[in-house]
């Protein structure tokens, strides 16, 4: 199978007072006992209560997302109190999306200070789950372009299955700076009934803008769980558009589109 080219990381900040962090953050992936990634993500920068979302071409490496294991470490003593963490990747050649880690059971705080936290913590490995695994939330991910692209309209996701509608949901405001310029979010959707990727097609999930203030993502990434709540054992990759080709959204037709419809990410067989 082809090697990893992009490697991608998202994660939430706790809301618990001053869980950000202005300290580097550090994805590490490990095989057979030598670290064959360990890269600096860029300076934390991360609010309490925010989202932030990381890419990294590491193509040269030329690493197979197979028996490994990741973490996540911090170089600084700014204490970092993560919510959950997120890693996944698109494979050289074919573009195939790849879940990597998720965890949203996190206890940890991240501190080259021992008596804050630790200097690293690792991430639990998670399953990609296949085109008739049963979806019960959907995880959108979103980065905007940092040139007056960000927006205060909100965006609303339609997903519908061969039975109907299974996702019909606007996103709330959030503790994150949502869809503000080169900032990432991160949002999960409720589903209205279970579904799985072979109920849908090309065709079946719309993004749309609930306003006149234009929006312009560089990347959005839809991924469907599992689980409704809680740690989930497998992700389903839905919607991976990078670079982002549909231009702006908007109500009005002059600054954009009101609506999109979005291709299914290609996924491992």
């Amino acid at each position: 199978m082809p090697f990893i080219r992009n490697l991608w990381v998202a994660t939430l900040t706790s809301t618990s007072s001053d869980a950000g962090s202005d300290d580097e953050l550090v994805i590490i992936m490990n095989q057979n006992g030598l670290d064959v990634v360990h890269q600096d993500l860029g300076f934390g920068d991360v609010d309490t209560g925010g989202g932030a979302l990381y890419v990294h071409d590491i193509a040269e490496d030329q690493i197979l997302p197979e028996n490994y294991y990741m973490r996540m470490g911090i170089r600084g003593d700014d204490a970092w109190g993560p919510r959950m963490i997120v890693a996944w990747c698109e494979r050289f050649t074919t573009g195939n999306v790849v879940p990597l880690a998720y965890d949203e059971v996190i206890t940890t705080v991240l501190s080259t200070d021992s008596s804050e936290g630790r200097i690293s913590l690792p991430l639990r490995p998670v399953g990609a789950g296949m085109i008739r695994t049963a979806i019960n939330r959907v995880m959108l991910v979103t980065g905007t372009h940092a040139l007056d692209s960000a927006t205060d309209s909100p965006i609303h996701v339609r997903i519908t299955a061969l039975q109907g509608v299974v996702v019909d949901y606007t996103i709330p405001d959030t503790p994150q700076n949502d869809l503000e310029g080169a900032e990432g979010n991160v949002y999960y959707l409720p589903v209205l009934s279970s579904f799985t990727r072979s109920q849908l097609t090309d065709t079946s999930i719309e993004l749309s803008i609930e306003g006149d203030d234009a929006w312009l993502p560089v990347v959005v990434v839809m991924f469907g769980l599992d689980t409704a709540s809680g740690q989930p054992a497998t992700l389903v990759p839905l919607v991976h558009q990078h670079p982002w080709r549909f231009g702006r959204l908007s109500t009005d037709s002059d600054e954009g589109v009101a609506s999109v419809t979005l291709p299914l990410a290609p996924m491992d067989p």
